[in-house]
């Protein structure tokens, strides 16, 4: 695989929020954190509408291990290309991590250790080889359209089904000025948060980047 599946470690730097996408039902969820009033930090996750367009740092992907804890996530990850960490535990699972944006959800980082997410984005890594040497400079933009629905046979559980992302390069474009940490996006009050709707799809034609 393009990709190395067969370091840096826990929390790579400076916060950033996160895009997740669960192979259960399909659904991309972006989550930020809000401050109450009493100082406090507090979480809130919205339901992103697809099609969505994004830049994705795929030149710059870490590939590695992961462990989703009960503390938050643990990564221990390399650069494509640098050899493989070590698994630190049997929980730690092979996966991803990467940085994508556009001017409506800001800066966010994206992770899986997914079998079904990993070979998605590995195909998506294969297709931006592809098309490097003839964009020289730039970077991808993705476009995500939802996702297919898959069985997977399985001896301990028989029949299972997933929803694998559909995804893929629609362009390039400059690199962003909004690919760079300090321009992750501006969070909401809490009061508006709990009440955010879905995030809808950007409008044919908008400046997305």
């Amino acid at each position: 695989m393009a990709l190395g599946f067969t370091e840096t470690t826990s929390g790579g730097g400076d916060f950033l929020p996160i895009v997740k996408y669960s192979a259960k039902d399909g659904s991309f969820v972006r989550q930020d954190r809000h401050q109450a009033p009493d100082g406090t930090w507090e979480k809130s996750e919205t339901e992103m509408e697809t099609p969505i367009k994004v830049v994705m740092d795929i030149d710059a992907i870490e590939v590695g291990f992961i462990a989703f804890t009960t503390t938050g996530p643990d990564f221990r990850m390399v650069q494509v290309g640098e050899p493989m960490p070590q698994q630190p535990s049997p929980d730690h699972k092979e996966g991803f991590r990467i940085r994508l944006y556009n001017k409506e959800i800001g800066l966010r980082e994206m992770s899986s250790s997914s079998k079904i997410v990993r070979n998605q984005m590995n195909d998506l890594h294969d297709a931006f080889l592809a098309g490097k040497a003839d964009n020289p400079g730039k970077m991808p933009v993705v476009e995500i359209t939802g996702s297919d629905r898959i069985q997977i046979e399985t001896k301990a559980q028989g029949t299972q089904t997933f929803r694998s992302p559909k995804w893929a390069i629609s362009g390039w474009v400059e690199r962003p000025e909004g690919m760079t940490q300090g321009a992750a996006v501006t969070l909401a009050e809490p009061a508006q948060a709990a009440s955010a709707p879905p995030v809808p799809p950007a409008a044919a034609g908008a400046d997305l980047f």
